[in-house]
């Protein structure tokens, strides 16, 4: 059985094979799934009070969180499926919801 080659995004409107990236394309995605992993993650729980003004949806996939759902916090405090957030992030680095950056300050220090 043979395992598919990764598919990246050197830019949001580029799609290419990891196989068919330059190596300096390369390490700007290391160092983007490194930025990645320092976001902080946890799991859905809406808590005891039901009524309480929480984001009930994940804005990415249009499906409503679950408990025990593994999500991932951006700076600006939108949350969003892990899956959806990681998979969004490694095309563009703004939230999805307000356009912020994500974390602008320790992306332009991997970039120096």
């Amino acid at each position: 059985e043979q395992v598919p080659v990764p598919v990246y995004h050197p830019t949001p409107s580029q799609t290419r094979l990891a196989t068919q990236l330059t190596e300096e394309e390369q390490i700007r995605i290391a160092q983007r799934i490194g930025l990645i992993q320092h976001l902080p993650k946890g799991v859905y729980d809406p808590g005891r009070d039901g009524s309480e003004k929480k984001i009930r949806e994940c804005v990415i996939c249009m499906m409503d969180f679950v408990y025990g759902d593994p999500i991932r916090f951006l700076p600006c405090m939108h949350i969003y499926h892990l899956d959806c957030i990681d998979d969004w992030l490694m095309r563009s680095f703004t939230c999805p919801s307000c356009m912020e950056p994500v974390d602008a300050a320790l992306l332009s220090s991997y970039e120096t």
